[in-house]
């Protein structure tokens, strides 16, 4: 008996912990629909960006030689996404782990340790706070600049659906055929105005950046609630065949001790 109520027990608790994981799944996944669609409109405003630089080519300044890099690692805020930390921690240092390195995301940023050198910036947790999370990182990253002893890079690493992988935004790749490119008409200046479409620029690929690394972290994440609540369910399943059998037994044991007690009575 004690043991059948040992396994009920558990099959308590296992109803507990389907009904919190599910719920967690169906956070997840609204999050991912949520996320992706955010996603596919910051690319598109990106590429429109990208086109803007392109026609402002000519008035662009030059980037300057042997710059520094500031490294920009895009974590998670939440825990059960699986490597995703991880894959980020491994691809950055395998490109030599350089600082000074700004590290979005609590859970990331604590699986550095205190003593990294890096500067801490609190992630988002959802599409909805991602614009916030983005003027965090731009103060982190003038904070940055003040280590180096001269003009700075920008590189990023973030985990898509291929992996972990570091990507560089600045300074800005050449465009292509620069000379034929011919400036149009603009009020302001024409560099004045390319300075603010890169600034413009900078601002968007980091948010399509940080939505691609959310979209990414609640797929991870709705993968281990499913495989949680089916492993759930098989080792419910087993129990509850336990259970069965040791009922069974139980009703055998008590017709065993009925036919016994009537023996004795005859």
């Amino acid at each position: 008996m004690s043991q059948r109520r040992e396994i009920e027990a558990r099959l308590a608790l296992y109803d507990d912990l389907s009904g919190i994981l599910g719920a967690m799944r169906s956070f997840a996944l609204a999050e991912l629909h949520r996320v992706t669609r955010c996603a596919a409109a910051q690319l598109e405003v990106v590429q429109t960006l990208l086109a803007a630089l392109h026609d402002l080519a000519p008035a662009l300044s030059e980037p300057v030689k042997d710059t520094a890099d500031i490294w920009l690692l895009f974590g998670s805020v939440r825990g059960f996404c699986g490597s995703f930390n991880e894959d980020v921690v491994r691809t950055w240092r395998a490109a030599g782990a350089p600082t000074p390195t700004v590290v979005v995301g609590e859970r990331l940023a604590g699986g550095l340790g205190e003593n990294g050198g890096h500067i801490e910036v609190a992630g988002a947790l959802g599409a909805l706070d991602a614009v916030a999370a983005i003027d965090r990182i731009l103060a982190a990253l003038d904070v940055g600049r003040q280590q180096l002893p001269a003009a700075s890079g920008l590189m990023v690493c973030f985990r898509d659906d291929s992996g972990a992988r570091c990507e560089r935004l600045l300074p800005l790749p050449p465009g292509k055929d620069v000379s034929a490119v011919v400036l149009p008409l603009t009020l302001e200046p024409a560099a004045h105005l390319a300075e603010k479409v890169v600034e413009h620029y900078l601002f968007h690929a980091l948010l399509s950046r940080l939505l691609c690394a959310i979209r990414v972290e609640n797929h991870m994440r709705l993968t281990q609630m499913e495989n949680a609540l089916q492993h759930i369910g098989r080792s419910s399943e087993e129990l509850q065949r336990q259970r069965n059998r040791l009922r069974q037994e139980e009703i055998v044991e008590e017709i065993e001790l009925i036919v016994q007690e009537r023996r004795g009575l005859g």
